[in-house]
C-alpha cells in the first residue's frame, strides 16, 4: 500500500534587523508513494526550490541532514534558512483522487 506524503518547507526568514525572525511552514505538494519516492522529490523540489526573499542572494547551498535538505541563501541583509521535510499525511479534510489506472 502506497501513503500520502507531504513535501514541506519551513522558512525562517530574517525580517526587521538583527534577531528579529519569522517562521512558517508551507506545503509544497504533495506525492503518493513510498517514503524513498517522497524523499527523492522532495530532494529534487529542495534543489530546485526560488524562494521570495532574499532578492539577490549571492550564495545558495544546499544540505542534506539524514531524512531532511537544509537550504542557506547568503544575501547583502544576512542569512536566509529553508528546512525541507516529509510527513505522513493522516488527515485531509478534501478527498484525494484515486490514482487511474
Amino acid at each position: 500500500m502506497t501513503t500520502w506524503w507531504g513535501l514541506l518547507v519551513e522558512d525562517y526568514l530574517q525580517i526587521m534587523g538583527p534577531g528579529a525572525r519569522n517562521h512558517s511552514i508551507t506545503a509544497l505538494g504533495h506525492v503518493r508513494g513510498t517514503r524513498e519516492e517522497a524523499l527523492e522529490a522532495l530532494r529534487e523540489r529542495a534543489l530546485r526550490y526560488e524562494p521570495r526573499h532574499p532578492v539577490n542572494p549571492y550564495r545558495k547551498l544546499v544540505y542534506r541532514d539524514g531524512e531532511a535538505f537544509l537550504m542557506v541563501l547568503e544575501a547583502a541583509t544576512g542569512n536566509y534558512c529553508y528546512r525541507f521535510r516529509v510527513a505522513e499525511l493522516l488527515w485531509d479534510s478534501a478527498p484525494r483522487p484515486e490514482p487511474a489506472g
